[in-house]
């Protein structure tokens, strides 16, 4: 892995760090949030713009081209509605490249290969923030049946372009992590399999080499935060199908990192790791990694994190016993679910909540049988006196609280502590109630 950046990756990096473009800065996006970036892109000269046809729904789905070379390159983007980070990542590519002089690349560099992108190949999925279509169908698993219009743009640029190496460009849940490490796998690569058999022709040993210098480039911006996808051959999906077309094709998965909550850094990676393959590409410089080093990237280990983790918590009476618990929070509904009660050591969180001395409080339901307005004072004085929730058949209770509120139209069971159930539980010692876990967030009643 690379101790430190050349000059041209460090050149790329300040680029994009002198951007600030924070009209892409956004947890997601459509095909409207792109226009104020597109308008002046597709207006360059040096920029070719195709409508290569239409979504269902009627949405122009577009390709900008840069270069005349005979090598090609294709890349496209959020084919899953619902992932948008490289959608950013690669206008923020063709902006760089347009209006600055990269270092490192030959002065004749458009001479030499012709970049295509097609961002957000899946402008209805999109707008629904969705990982289908508008027919309800995954995208990237109809490259055999060609249902969906989109599928077959992207078929059809495949075999009119044939290119040499194809980007499939995606987005990961958040809780993938880089090996057995605890740090989230905030880029993953693959270059997926062209067969079941998994042989390694040689346009897949390129894709291999390209990824091995793009993980030990990235390795010294998000060390022990990259992982290798498993390579699985899947009948029905565009990259494996792709690569068995000759196109070196390589998959990159942008993940979560800290305290990043619209994937920035993933943003940053994407254009870094394009920029790398770009010049990698132009000057041969791939040759010198090995099938060794793409295989020294570690696994991308699925469901290594979670959003927060309670360790060492006291359920049950006779005998009572310590299990740690992890909990995620919908990104999109913001609910909460229990995903795991035991021995979760090899689980990680993005909160980490050490709960020793604490017992799972009794579930206690306050019925509302008049009028009753909350805020978040009074909702915490319930809170420490042990309710857990409120029963409201009659629409009595309204509140203005900030913190997450459970409201039920009947008692619930008085065992819900179970994988699969929302993350709403009050824990306590000698003391009293001392905590509350509110749709899977942790809330000190008393500090």
């Amino acid at each position: 892995m690379n101790a430190h950046p050349d000059l041209a990756i460090a050149d790329i990096a300040n680029k994009f760090d002198a951007m600030h473009w924070q009209v892409l800065d956004k947890a997601h996006l459509t095909a409207e949030d792109l226009t104020t970036v597109v308008r002046p892109l597709s207006a360059h000269q040096e920029i070719a713009t195709t409508l290569l046809g239409h979504s269902y729904e009627g949405t122009p789905i577009i390709r900008y081209s840069l270069g005349s070379g005979p090598l090609t390159i294709l890349a496209w983007t959020q084919m899953h509605g619902d992932e948008p980070t490289a959608t950013a990542a690669v206008l923020d590519w063709l902006h760089i490249l347009l209006n600055s002089e990269p270092v490192g690349l030959p002065k004749n560099w458009q001479d030499l290969v012709t970049v295509h992108v097609i961002p957000m190949l899946n402008p209805d999925g999109a707008a629904r923030k969705t990982r289908v279509n508008a027919q309800g169908i995954d995208i990237n698993r109809d490259a055999k049946a060609l249902q969906s219009p989109e599928g077959r743009i992207l078929d059809q640029q495949v075999k009119q372009l044939a290119p040499d190496v194809a980007f499939n460009l995606h987005d990961q849940n958040p809780y993938y992590t880089a090996g057995t490490s605890t740090n989230p796998a905030t880029i993953a690569f693959l270059a997926p399999a062209y067969h079941e058999d998994k042989h390694v022709n040689a346009s897949r040993l390129r894709a291999k080499q390209l990824i091995a210098g793009m993980a030990g480039t990235l390795n010294y911006f998000i060390p022990n935060s990259i992982g290798r996808y498993d390579d699985t051959y899947s009948f029905r999906s565009f990259g494996d199908n792709i690569a068995a077309s000759g196109a070196s094709t390589i998959l990159i998965e942008s993940g979560a990192a800290f305290d990043d909550p619209h994937r920035q850094l993933a943003r940053k990676m994407n254009v870094i790791a394009l920029q790398y393959g770009l010049l990698s590409l132009l000057t041969d410089t791939y040759r010198a990694y090995s099938l060794a080093d793409y295989y020294r990237i570690p696994d991308n280990r699925e469901d290594g994190l979670c959003d927060t983790k309670l360790s060492h918590i006291t359920l049950g009476l006779n005998p009572s016993y310590h299990v740690d618990i992890s909990i995620n929070i919908s990104a999109k509904t913001g609910k909460s679910n229990i995903t795991a009660i035991g021995d979760l050591r090899t689980v990680h969180g993005f909160s980490d909540i050490d709960g020793r001395g604490l017992t799972l409080a009794d579930i206690k339901p306050y019925v509302v049988t008049s009028p009753l307005q909350l805020d978040d004072l009074a909702y915490r004085k319930l809170l420490a006196q042990g309710v857990s929730y409120f029963v409201d058949a009659n629409g009595l209770l309204t509140h203005t609280c900030q913190l997450p509120i459970r409201v039920e139209t009947a008692p619930l069971p008085q065992v819900f502590m179970l994988p699969g159930e929302r993350a709403f539980f009050l824990l306590k010692n000698d003391n009293g109630v001392q905590a509350a876990v509110l749709e899977g967030k942790w809330i000190t009643l008393n500090p």
